[in-house]
């Protein structure tokens, strides 16, 4: 083994969309000197410029420590953008001209950045600065990322922030947005004096990445003093992160005690956005732990360049942060609605609209989820199994007004799709204390109902927590019926129960705790997907067309009138005969004028096809070819 002197000493350079560092670090971890120079990111400035920021920050830390580039054992390059073989191979090869005789090593600011920021070689490191990357290493050795690939791409990063906040100025001014707060505050500081005169500044040939993404703290203050759009661009950053590191998890199958270092100006100099990107990454990621970095990635370069001669140097503790007493995410208070109290009406709707939106996304998240739920209800429904909602509170009241729509809607009976809410028909209108509370109920609710194997029960509950509907799963399950559990949180004792889970992580409410709102919402348009998209699989519809929708009262009556012709073509005269003709049947009457049949022809070929349109126009259009 190579045997290093005291004063021997390696360079780390880290290089990103803003700054070069480097720093010159001996054996026994002292630095000797640092060095700062501008942006060193390919994309941006090119290969020749990087290789001068290099130059120049390696300079300089030469000179603060009196020593030359060349007395140093080995350099580890960790610059933004080297993404590919290609690009490690190009700045490889620059870089040995300038230092041919040192032990070069190429890596990805990221990898340094972890590597500095945990003092450990597996973890994820996120970092926010210009850009943004996630970048992880499994405890197997296994790498991946998500982003980093250059300012115009990458969201969350200040380059991100500040393009939106000239967006949301811009639009506000053209009147396509809300006003905000960024207009008076973004134009005093570039001393503008009209919105419209930012197109002039931001495509003025001087204007770089940096100015453009020096905006980002503008942005940030006004979003924590309660500007609905300001609040939008930062959760939609903070998200952007918070899902980069989820994938990157997931790719490295890593599930429980995650390290996360977090890394980049904006997630160490900002607590509002670190603190918002924390939240985030808990509601996805409920077992990572969060830490500050121990070194910078300029020093996790240099420890690098001394793992690559064989010498590992003491690990440095990080500070960890972001603790919680909250039992789950739902329950925990919303960073950007602290001081909601105080803020204006307008202000208060514009984020609780911010916040729905989050919970749409959320829903986005889940759709693979929904899409094989829905599959396997329909696959029972159409042996003749029932679809039952059970749940307390909100979301039973939610499972039972679902229910009480699909017979209008789609020409099922009352009792092939039912609403459970615990504490019976009284809930619906109030609360009724603690009978979620109680599993045993919940069983004997799907007793009640006979549940059987054909059936499916989802149990609804947005912390995933509720006894009732635990119990309710659980008996169902016992007695063969496909469960699908529908819930806001992860891990859950709900989902525990079910065969399939859905779960749109929504996060804090805007009133911590009030699940009635996004995950409300989140937990309806989930309910709307499941029904409609099993009706749509039942044949109930044709087309976009609700075709068995029950014509009860004139309104629906006229609906129905309205489908027959749109779907056939047929005049209002032609489709009211129909109609009158098959009992005011609207599928019956549709393949009758389709297909030229009399009513009982249709009927009859609609049975045979099990309620499905096109299966019937299918068979009697065989039938009309063998009978010519």
């Amino acid at each position: 083994m190579t045997r290093f002197a005291d004063d021997d000493f390696v360079i780390g350079v880290d290089g990103g969309g803003s700054k070069t560092e480097a720093v010159l670090l001996t054996r026994d971890g002292r630095v000797l000197g640092r060095g700062k120079s501008g942006a060193a990111n390919h994309h941006q400035t090119g290969w020749e410029g990087v290789l001068v920021e290099v130059q120049w920050a390696v300079q300089r830390a030469c000179e603060q420590a009196r020593r030359q580039p060349e007395e140093a054992t080995a350099l580890t390059l960790a610059l933004a953008g080297i993404g590919s073989q290609t690009e490690e191979n190009t700045l490889a090869r620059l870089a040995r001209k300038n230092w041919p005789r040192l032990r070069l090593q190429i890596a990805h600011d990221a990898h340094a950045a972890l590597i500095g920021g945990l003092g450990q070689r597996h973890g994820i490191a996120l970092i926010a600065g210009t850009g943004m990357i996630a970048y992880g290493v499994g405890v197997d050795g296994q790498r991946a990322r998500a982003g980093g690939r250059g300012y115009c791409l990458d969201t969350g990063g200040g380059y991100f922030l500040g393009v939106e906040a000239v967006r949301a100025v811009l639009h506000a001014y053209d009147g396509l947005g809300l006003p905000t707060q960024l207009t008076p505050l973004v134009l005093r500081t570039l001393n503008l004096s009209r919105p419209d005169e930012l197109v002039a500044w931001l495509y003025a040939p001087e204007r770089s990445v940096k100015m453009i993404a020096a905006l980002a703290p503008l942005v940030l203050e006004v979003a924590a003093t309660g500007d609905g759009v300001a609040a939008e661009i930062v959760a939609r950053g903070s998200d952007a992160l918070a899902t980069a590191v989820q994938a990157v998890a997931g790719r490295l199958r890593w599930e429980d005690d995650i390290p996360i270092v977090l890394s980049g100006s904006l997630l160490t100099k900002n607590a509002f956005y670190r603190a918002l990107a924390v939240q985030a990454m808990r509601v996805r990621l409920p077992h990572a732990r969060f830490f500050l970095p121990a070194e910078n990635a300029a020093l996790g370069a240099a420890r690098l360049a001394w793992e690559e001669m064989g010498v590992h140097l003491p690990r440095q503790q990080p500070e960890e942060i972001g603790q919680t007493a909250a039992p789950w995410a739902s329950e925990e208070p919303n960073v950007l609605s602290r001081g909601l109290h105080r803020r204006k009406v307008r202000d208060i709707v514009a984020l609780m609209h911010v916040e729905d939106k989050r919970a749409v996304n959320a829903v986005g998240a889940v759709l693979p989820q929904i899409a094989a739920a829905v599959e396997a209800i329909a696959e029972r429904m159409a042996q003749g199994g029932r679809l039952i909602y059970v749940g307390a509170g909100t979301s039973g009241r939610l499972g039972v007004l679902d229910a009480s729509e699909c017979p209008p809607t789609f020409g099922v009976s009352p009792e092939q799709v039912v609403g459970v809410i615990a504490g019976g028909e009284a809930a619906l209108r109030q609360a009724v204390e603690g009978a979620e509370d109680v599993a045993a109920d919940g069983a004997q609710a799907m007793r009640d109902l006979g549940v059987a194997p054909l059936d499916t029960v989802v149990g609804i509950a947005a912390s995933g927590q509720t006894p009732y509907v635990r119990g309710a799963l659980a008996e169902a399950r016992r007695r063969g019926a496909l469960t699908v559990a529908v819930v806001c949180n992860l891990p859950s004792p709900v989902a525990e129960e079910a065969q399939h889970v859905i779960a749109p992580r929504v996060g804090p409410e805007i009133i911590a705790g009030s699940t009635r709102l996004k995950a409300g919402t989140a937990q309806k348009l989930v309910l709307n997907m499941l029904s409609t998209a099993t009706m749509v699989r039942l044949g109930k519809v044709y087309d976009n067309l609700m075709v068995d929708v029950q014509p009860d009262n004139e309104k629906l009556r006229a609906r129905a009138r309205r489908i027959l012709q749109q779907a056939s073509g047929a005049s209002a005269e032609e489709a009211a005969a129909a109609l009158e003709a098959s009992g005011w049947e609207v599928k019956v009457a549709l393949v009758s004028l389709l297909a030229g049949v009399p009513i009982a022809a249709a009927r009859q070929a609609l049975q045979e096809a099990a309620g499905h349109i096109a299966a019937a126009l299918a068979a009697l259009e065989t039938e009309e070819v063998r009978q010519p």
